[in-house]
């Protein structure tokens, strides 16, 4: 699933070339991927382009706004007038075309991710916990001192903290040199600071290299992003830690997620 590095991608791509683009009109081919009267977007102009956790945020002239959650497997691919195309192909779900001729195409394969029109963003955030980024270390403190959860779930719940998935829940405290499973309440000050330091450097990291296109991600472009070829522990199974431990990462399943970590040097 695109974390907040991809969609954060996806959102700074996409946003300097349909700002300001006139969406001439909307073609739906899964009615499930789209929820309201298309009609209400044509003929609004975007006028920016935000992103809240995982969901990004088409505002328009209009006053109504398209929430756009990929979920699983969705892809959002811009192309110029100029630029050849295959698609749509039976992946496109949603394809939007703009006055200036360039066109973007909602794609996905499982077909878990939407299109909402809104009027309020609270509509989508109401539930949101904070973002990483925006994220003090007294507000993270007191989220951890709440919950008796296994602090990698406890970053992936995005009712706590917004953005986070499997990937860098796994990178993050593979960085802060935390066992996965030990409970987010009995973290010190001193690690609860050094997880969301790790955080906000992995999350960054991820987008400093386009996302990471361990399953179906692509960026805007329709091209994968570079940071599966910097992964420090996730996907890594029984080979050697690039800590100077000694260990063996170990793949443990919790919450039903694969969680990755070193036994030596995560203690």
């Amino acid at each position: 699933m695109p974390e907040l590095p991809e969609v954060e991608t996806i959102r700074l791509q996409l946003k300097q070339f349909i700002s300001g683009l006139f969406i001439s009109k909307i073609t739906i081919y899964k009615e499930k991927s789209f929820q309201g009267n298309p009609k209400q977007m044509e003929g609004a102009t975007i006028k920016d382009l935000k992103r809240f956790a995982k969901v990004l945020i088409f505002e328009t002239d209009k006053g109504n706004s398209l929430a756009v959650h990929l979920k699983m497997t969705g892809q959002l691919i811009y192309k110029k007038q100029q630029d050849k195309s295959s698609l749509p192909d039976k992946h496109t779900r949603v394809f939007f075309q703009f006055k200036d001729g360039s066109r973007l195409f909602f794609n996905d394969v499982r077909r878990f991710g939407w299109m909402r029109i809104i009027k309020n963003i609270k509509e989508i955030t109401y539930n949101f916990g904070p973002d990483p980024f925006k994220l003090t270390a007294a507000e993270f403190e007191i989220i951890l001192s709440k919950s008796a959860k296994p602090i990698k779930l406890l970053l992936m719940d995005q009712e706590k903290i917004a953005g986070i998935g499997n990937i860098y829940a796994n990178e993050a405290l593979f960085t802060a040199k935390i066992n996965p499973r030990t409970k987010a309440n009995k973290l010190s000050k001193k690690k609860a600071d050094k997880i969301l330091a790790a955080v906000k450097d992995v999350l960054g990291k991820g987008i400093k290299f386009g996302g990471a296109s361990d399953n179906n991600y692509l960026n805007a472009y329709g091209e994968k992003g570079e940071m599966q070829d910097h992964f420090m522990v996730y996907g890594r199974k029984d080979e050697n830690c690039l800590n100077d431990c000694h260990g063996r990462i170990k793949r443990i399943i919790l919450g039903g997620r694969g969680t990755f970590f070193c036994p030596e040097c995560q203690k």
